[in-house]
């Protein structure tokens, strides 16, 4: 069992903790394995103990996770861990409470959990763009009505390679967000348009969550752009 985690390097600087206990990790576990997808150069201690890479910063998290699965080419049953660096890691029980719902067929899991979103396709939503206009051409025919959808924050999810395989990635919007106007903001369509495609395409009960508190759980606590 290959258990890869996905680290988008942003705020590092301010969480020293957390990059510490995920070398620990890393140096305690065999099948772990951590690599970090930088928006800026990495710190000594990152490019000394890690796998790494910088990419250039399109599509906020989601396109840091997309463009490190598909430049690691993981293993379809590999047990994807995809997370910011500003978070605080309380406990990594978390990876033993992910793969029993896994196993249960929860296919994409969140930490706490998100609040659904309501997507209308024909929705204009960026540049004279509708949501289905933004979606990768391969998908824009499931993207049909309006729907009521689970989501899960960029922060933290847990899933398989093949089920991100399944639902054929991330939806992308990999422009500047300051030309946005939006009401939840460049990143929150993303999210929309993600929670939509697992609905359709994996089914309405695949998304799960490890705790029923917004961005906490007993195992991690999230915060928003490194800001505590």
């Amino acid at each position: 069992m290959k258990i890869q985690f996905i680290v988008v390097g942003w705020h590092f600087e301010k969480f020293p903790e957390t990059v510490q206990k995920l070398y620990e990790l890393q140096e305690q576990v065999e099948e772990v394995d951590v690599f970090w997808i930088m928006h800026k150069a990495p710190s000594d201690f990152i490019s000394k103990n890690f796998k790494y890479k910088e990419f250039e910063n399109l599509g906020l998290e989601r396109g840091a996770y997309q463009r490190a699965i598909n430049y690691l080419s993981p293993e379809e049953d590999t047990i994807l861990f995809l997370i910011h660096d500003d978070l605080e890691i309380k406990s990594f029980e978390f990876i033993n409470n992910c793969i029993e719902l896994l196993n249960k067929g929860v296919a994409f899991i969140g930490n706490g959990i998100n609040y659904p979103a309501q997507l209308d396709p024909s929705e204009v939503v960026w540049k004279g763009k509708t949501f289905k206009e933004l979606v990768n051409p391969a998908y824009q025919d499931i993207f049909t009505e309006k729907k009521t959808v689970k989501t899960i924050r960029g922060s933290f999810m847990c899933t398989l390679a093949k089920y991100m395989k399944l639902v054929g990635g991330f939806e992308l919007i990999d422009d500047n967000p300051v030309d946005l106007k939006h009401i939840g903001g460049f990143g929150n369509i993303q999210q929309s348009l993600f929670g939509y495609k697992i609905h359709t395409i994996a089914g309405p009960d695949r998304i799960g969550y490890l705790s029923d508190t917004y961005m906490d759980s007993e195992f991690i606590q999230e915060y928003a752009r490194g800001i505590k």
